[in-house]
């Protein structure tokens, strides 16, 4: 077991302003992006990287993103409609209507209701829902991002390695979805706050961040699985069973609070389970990581006109397989399972879609990653790739092409 530091002597203040200073930038250049587009397709090794209609609204009528694009840019949060896309659409019907008044059903089970819960709940006292959604995931994103880097200075004792780690999540493909109305940054944010508890020993606060983690998404759980690991493995005192009980208790307690009501509003408590199978997921079996690893090379598997493949997916969740292997040999089986927990439950849906955004949820890989890149050259071609391939996904993600 690594010891830690007491406390990080990186400031949080200074960290969440640049974060945030950050996320209010990839918000800007998403919104620029719209009308910055060449007359025909551009194609770099067989990925679309520009040239899409730029007032593109949906490919029907039916699923309704004309509809909420018009509803958005009648009221003065018209200018960042373009980050309403994808799930952020399914969280404002949900916020609209509810699970039970959803226009497609119980498909919408399928997504939290942590950010749905904020855009009603500004609604509600007279605040423009898109705002509203749109600044809670920024700021969640650039708490969650200083959380981190305190994080790895605790428990490397590095302040360069801890601010490689906060410079290597900002620039990550995908980082982009911690400045969307997606849940993403409600899970980096909670997920930071139930390990700083744990770290601190605090168990009722650990349990409390805990259950609000795996209540904004279900990744979440993975803490209550690795501080159980540690509990058995490494430190089986009475404080540590109460923190590993508190942090399992929480994590029970979000899912429940997020299966209950969709199983009262549908009769089925897992219909939120079972609703990922309109996106192409599997129900539950041991075949799932055979489908997956299926789906990178088998075209009737891979979702024509949504991805080109799950190559790169995948490639990212074997990356984060090594880092989460190396963070258990180096750090401990806590910060490996906290890393492994979420690429697992990626094989086990049976397809890697969206697999280079949920990876985002495994944490501890970037402090493993900025561990690994100490030579500076290959940490600034690192982070320079990073960048360049956030710009193409985010891109990609304002035009209503998928981009995770």
């Amino acid at each position: 077991m690594v010891t830690t530091l007491p406390q990080s002597t990186l400031r949080f203040l200074p960290l969440f302003a640049v974060s945030l200073v950050v996320r209010l930038a990839v918000v800007a250049i998403g919104v620029l992006m719209i009308p910055v587009q060449p007359d025909r397709p551009v194609w770099v090794f067989g990925i679309g990287v520009a040239g899409y209609s730029a007032d593109m609204r949906s490919s029907s009528d039916e699923d309704g993103p004309k509809q909420l694009r018009e509803r958005i840019e009648s009221t003065s949060a018209g200018i960042i409609e373009p980050w309403y896309r994808w799930d952020a659409t399914w969280f404002a019907y949900l916020a609209e209507s509810g699970y039970a008044g959803n226009k497609s059903g119980r498909q919408g089970a399928a997504f939290p209701p942590a950010m749905p819960l904020v855009l009603a709940s500004a609604e509600a006292i007279g605040l423009n829902p898109f705002w509203a959604g749109l600044l809670a995931a920024n700021l969640a994103g650039a708490a969650g991002a200083a959380l981190l880097a305190q994080i790895a200075m605790r428990l490397t004792a590095d302040r360069e390695l801890a601010i490689r780690t906060f410079v290597l999540l900002q620039a990550f493909p995908t980082a982009f979805f911690f400045s969307a109305p997606y849940h993403e940054p409600f899970g980096l944010l909670f997920t930071g706050l139930a390990i700083t508890a744990w770290l601190d020993q605090r168990p009722a606060r650990a349990g409390l961040f805990a259950a609000l983690g795996s209540f904004a998404r279900i990744a979440g759980v993975a803490i209550g699985a690795a501080a159980v690991a540690h509990f058995v493995v490494n430190d089986r005192t009475r404080r540590g069973f109460w923190l590993a009980f508190a942090i399992v208790v929480g994590c029970v307690a979000g899912i429940v609070a997020y299966w209950g009501y969709v199983g009262w509003v549908f009769n089925d408590p897992f219909c939120g389970l079972t609703a990922h199978a309109a996106w192409g997921r599997r129900n539950f079996s041991l075949m799932n990581p055979w489908y997956a690893i299926e789906s990178i090379y088998d075209p009737a598997v891979r979702r024509p006109g949504m991805a080109t493949s799950f190559g790169l997916e995948a490639l990212a969740a074997l990356g984060f397989v090594v880092l989460g292997i190396r963070a258990w040999l180096r750090r401990g089986i806590f910060w490996g399972l906290l890393t492994l927990i979420p690429v697992g439950m990626i094989l086990m849906s049976g397809t890697f879609l969206s697999g280079h955004r949920v990876v985002l949820a495994a944490v501890p890989a970037f402090i493993e990653l900025a561990d690994v890149l100490r030579n500076r050259l290959y940490y600034r071609l690192t982070v320079a790739f990073f960048v360049l391939a956030q710009l193409v996904l985010m891109n990609r993600y304002v035009h209503w092409q998928w981009a995770g």
